[in-house]
């Protein structure tokens, strides 16, 4: 194979670490993977198996680390779960300023806020599973009983919201 930034040479492959900046993130190596490298140019060609299930696999390092997500890597989650700003804004109940806010540094994002953006990653929400504009929306004091049952059929626990009267 030629390569395709100069086209004046044939790339030559090995297997080495590839610092994964491609994701958005610059702390990415993928160990080990075959590249291919122009000895003219220097330009590199990943080989890189199963995207879906690496950035899936980037996801939740991000989400088990110790310390506080970084503006990049909140940008990095939010597109793993197929959001767009408008999207994160919607689902975590926030203005969109402030979703710009978060991934551009100038605020960082609340420890509540990150907390429940981790446990959405962890779900694997994606977002035609988790937009629920109407959850927590209403004020009042209506009385509503869950009633949680099970389908024998099924083996499984069916749940449904009824008013308490």
């Amino acid at each position: 194979m030629r390569c395709p930034v100069c086209e004046r040479a044939e790339l030559v492959e090995k297997v080495q670490n590839y610092p994964y900046r491609e994701c958005g993130l610059d702390n990415v190596i993928l160990a080990g993977i075959t590249v291919r490298a122009c000895p003219e140019c220097g330009s590199l060609v990943p080989q890189i198996p199963k995207m879906e299930a690496l950035h899936d696999c980037i996801a939740h390092a991000l989400v088990k680390k110790e310390e506080r997500l970084t503006p990049a890597e909140i940008v990095f989650l939010r597109k793993s779960l197929g959001w767009s700003g408008t999207d994160f804004a919607e689902n975590l109940q926030c203005d969109k300023s402030q979703v710009s806010k978060w991934e551009n540094g100038r605020v960082p994002m609340s420890k509540q806020n990150e907390l429940l953006f981790r446990e959405i990653i962890v779900g694997g929400k994606k977002i035609t599973d988790y937009r629920r504009t109407d959850a927590a929306r209403k004020e009042g004091n209506k009385v509503v009983s869950l009633f949680v049952k099970i389908d024998e059929a099924k083996r499984r626990w069916t749940d449904e919201w009824r008013d308490a009267a």
